[in-house]
């Protein structure tokens, strides 16, 4: 019997304990230490003579798979791959400081230069990182990302060039002028592009 009642009380002890250890345990919350410095290194206002034009909104998605090989064995355990979407825009359009114009007889020509890609971005707060595995022999990096994004940006750059998309700028261009220019009461606008 007196076993018994020695039994309960050393079981009723431990669980006053563990309950005391939980209890206490809980009041020390850790606390994460984020330590965050930033300066500004340079900065400079610069003035622009651009007319953009044309703005090409677009989203896309990078898949990327890298291991490491030796001569034609991909070694095992070396994997590394992420799956990236992210949107962008490209502005293009011209650079006015480069246009020559006329005016003879209140006919106004300009002589423009060829539309050219003024800015391409990618929106930081829409890049969204899907699928990301990274291996101990093969560590994934954010240069890793970032890299793919800017290559592909080029990638887009040189896509729609392939596709005329500067021709269609050219276009928007000189009808965006002529609209601008009629409300002047010229009687005769002429836009001229130099290829």
């Amino acid at each position: 019997m007196k076993i018994k009642i020695f039994k309960r009380i050393k079981l009723l002890f431990f669980l006053l304990i563990a309950l005391a250890l939980a209890i206490i345990s809980s009041s020390f919350s850790t606390k994460k230490n984020l330590e965050k410095k930033c300066d500004l290194v340079t900065e400079k206002l610069t003035t622009i003579s651009e007319l953009a034009t044309v703005k090409y909104n677009y989203s896309n998605v990078i898949s990327i798979k890298d291991s490491l090989k030796y001569k034609d064995f991909v070694i095992p355990f070396t994997e590394k791959s992420f799956v990236v979407k992210y949107n962008g825009y490209i502005t293009a359009g011209i650079d006015l400081s480069q246009a020559k114009t006329y005016i003879e007889n209140n006919e106004l020509s300009i002589l423009l230069p060829s539309s050219k890609i003024l800015n391409h971005t990618v929106s930081e707060d829409e890049i969204y990182v899907f699928d990301e595995k990274s291996s101990a022999f093969n560590k994934l990096h954010i240069n890793d990302m970032l890299n793919e994004i800017v290559s592909e940006k080029s990638a887009m750059e040189d896509k729609l060039v392939k596709e005329g998309f500067l021709d269609k700028v050219n276009n928007d261009t000189i009808k965006f002028l002529q609209d601008f220019f009629k409300e002047l009461d010229y009687d005769e606008i002429k836009i001229t592009i130099d290829k």
